[in-house]
């Protein structure tokens, strides 16, 4: 059917942010929350992320949360898991300015 691929990722945003931010990430497909654990509720491409908080990273006076994001992608080829890891990172961008 299609292979397992599995990313880690350390993303500098809460836990909070990153659930806000996730349904774009995703590109709108349907997830469930299971503690620490968001599971992708059927489609062709199945999909686990474990959340693991991290310590903060201190510069100076300045301290940015951690979060550590593990990405599991099943039932998938290698370009349609190559493609929904770069969406998944496009949608936690974030632009200053």
């Amino acid at each position: 059917m299609g292979t397992d691929t599995g990313s880690f990722f350390e993303m500098t945003l809460t836990r909070a942010d990153f659930l806000r931010l996730l349904p774009v990430a995703v590109g709108h497909a349907g997830f469930r929350v299971e503690g620490d654990d968001i599971v992708s509720d059927g489609g062709a491409l199945a999909w686990r992320i474990r959340l693991e908080d991290r310590p903060a990273r201190k510069f100076g006076p300045v301290e940015l949360p951690v979060v550590a994001v593990t990405l599991d992608l099943t039932r998938t080829s290698p370009e349609a898991g190559r493609a929904f890891v770069e969406r998944f990172l496009l949608g936690f961008q974030r632009a200053g300015g």
